[in-house]
């Protein structure tokens, strides 16, 4: 009885794990075909999922998650010491720059904003709220921390996610994406110069702990015109403030 329920809970957080950016909503039949097991038994799970809010109903065949999952996030976020140590130095950085300021972080195969802070500048809205989801190759934090996974790491990513064009701007060819990487990784920084949407333009840094292990990414959002006037500002300010976060963690350059 014991194995067969640990089985069940292992089933249903694989189902919640299927949910990304690029597949918002899934069906039975295509869910029981990504985790190999029986129609019944998806069903079984998703109805469960659903009575207890953890998933929606988008129509009669498919699914969403459920809003409760935001509840767990924000629970998540208010206990999470990353996310509290750096609030400060958000906070400071956006009054600073005037523009919208974010943290993300790597949760899963998902990259998710932990904070973010809308400044006095005009910044597309699809910048996203706290608590929602980046494309990994499509985002100046996602590729922050793709850059500092194992090669196996960002193949399961790429291989999960895909490589989504939003824009005529975004990377989707995996040897464009590798050579970018590289390119982040040496320089310190990434861009994404309208990449996702098409005029948001946004540059993060790597937030790293004492074990030099890069944990999150902090980045800063302008319009295209805004973004052409200051960039040099934007990538100094934010690279600074990285560093400041890393080494309030321990980090030592």
């Amino acid at each position: 009885m014991r194995k067969r329920l640990l089985g069940s809970v292992i089933h249903a957080g694989a189902v919640l794990d299927l949910f990304t950016p690029q597949m918002r909503q899934w069906g039975i039949t295509e869910i029981a075909a990504e985790l190999g097991i029986s129609k019944s038994s998806t069903h079984a799970l998703v109805t469960s999922l659903t009575e207890i809010g953890l998933l929606e109903r988008e129509d009669s065949r498919r699914v969403r998650l459920g809003h409760k999952m935001l509840g767990f996030g924000e629970t998540v976020l208010a206990g999470s010491e990353v996310f509290n140590s750096m609030r400060d130095l958000l906070n400071e950085l956006m009054q600073k720059m005037g523009r919208s300021v974010y943290l993300a972080v790597k949760e899963g195969k998902n990259i998710v904003y932990v904070n973010r802070l809308q400044g006095s500048s005009a910044v597309p809205a699809s910048l996203g709220s706290a608590t929602s989801t980046l494309p990994p190759h499509a985002s100046a934090a996602g590729k922050i921390l793709l850059a500092h996974q194992t090669q196996d790491d960002i193949r399961r990513i790429v291989d999960s996610q895909g490589l989504k064009r939003f824009t005529k701007m975004t990377l989707t060819s995996e040897l464009a994406l590798a050579q970018e990487l590289n390119v982040v990784k040496r320089q310190g920084y990434a861009l994404s110069n309208g990449e996702f949407v098409s005029d948001l333009y946004c540059v993060a840094a790597p937030v790293r702990d004492h074990n030099n292990q890069v944990v999150a990414a902090m980045g800063i959002g302008a319009t295209a015109a805004d973004f052409e006037f200051s960039q040099a500002a934007l990538i100094k300010e934010v690279v600074r403030a990285a560093n400041v976060a890393s080494r309030a963690q321990g980090w030592h350059p």
